[in-house]
């Protein structure tokens, strides 16, 4: 796998932009602080992504992602700097990669932004960038960041967040762990939940995690919406079922002496994880914006 992308999954919009994904390569300068742009770009489609992303293109596929743009810039060492665009289809999704790993907030950059040991990662409107200057020296940090605001900059419009955000409770929230999916493998990826798919999450049913700390003790809230009050009575009736001992009050201690529990509101599901207590699920579930 490229050590850009490597780092990148590790650690880890532009509708007014011309559609064409080669316009990042021509708004870039040709040469900047005695660095040279490559002759041409590496380009990677939905079939090809994974020739570049050598086990690390679900993540990207899961999102929706429509296409990516590479290049690389050179010093007179040979040392490189590598630029990744993604075109995720949507703001949404570019946050929902952006999101993936992120342990900061930071909005130096775009939409949002990351930097840590030369690898900076932002979102704007459609669009997931990653730009790499490895070993880090403050003269590659500083040209890393004129890059990234050089693109940021060309990308005229700001795309949305993901709507099903905005219910989570703000109250005690860590923004840092706010993420969004629709693929049920991610949540596993933030917290264990099951091996199977118990709450049917799939492209048609945004999901938000946030973790939430409170009086010392960590937990967990998970939204996922679905396309109609059936579908979301049926997934909740089967992680009842399957995860909380059937439940009437939909509430479970766990082996740890943790909680879990269950809402549902119409078309909404809400699951509480690892609460200390079951007065912190309720109260939880009462602060649910939606």
């Amino acid at each position: 796998m490229p050590l850009l992308l490597l780092l990148s999954i590790g650690l880890m919009g532009m509708t007014a932009m011309p559609d064409d994904i080669n316009r990042f390569y021509e708004i870039l300068p040709g040469t900047i602080d005695g660095w040279t742009k490559a002759a041409s770009p590496d380009l990677y489609t939905p079939k090809t992504l994974s020739n570049y992303i050598d086990g690390g293109a679900e993540l990207f596929l899961s999102y929706g992602f429509k296409g990516a743009l590479s290049l690389k810039y050179a010093d007179a060492s040979e040392n490189e700097i590598g630029i990744d665009v993604f075109d995720m289809g949507s703001g949404p999704d570019a946050f929902g990669v952006f999101a993936h790993s992120r342990e900061t907030v930071d909005d130096r950059v775009g939409q949002g932004c990351e930097y840590a040991s030369g690898l900076l990662t932002f979102w704007k409107d459609r669009y997931y960038v990653s730009i790499l200057a490895y070993p880090e020296t403050a003269q590659k940090r500083d040209l890393v960041f004129k890059l990234g605001r050089t693109i940021a900059g060309a990308i005229e419009n700001d795309g949305p967040l993901p709507a099903i955000i905005s219910l989570l409770p703000a109250e005690n929230l860590l923004p840092e762990t706010v993420h969004y999916f629709h693929h049920y493998i991610w949540l596993n990826s933030f917290h264990f939940v099951s091996n199977e798919n118990v709450l049917d999450i799939g492209p048609d049913t945004p999901a938000a995690l946030g973790k939430y700390r409170q009086s010392g003790a960590a937990f967990f809230l998970l939204l996922v919406r679905y396309p109609d009050a059936a579908r979301a009575e049926a997934a909740g009736e089967r992680f009842r079922r399957t995860l909380l001992g059937g439940a009437a009050d939909g509430m479970r201690a766990t082996a740890e002496g943790r909680w879990t529990g269950l809402e549902r509101r119409g078309d909404l599901v809400g699951v509480v994880l690892n609460a200390p207590d079951a007065a912190t699920v309720r109260a939880t579930f009462a602060k649910i914006k939606g």
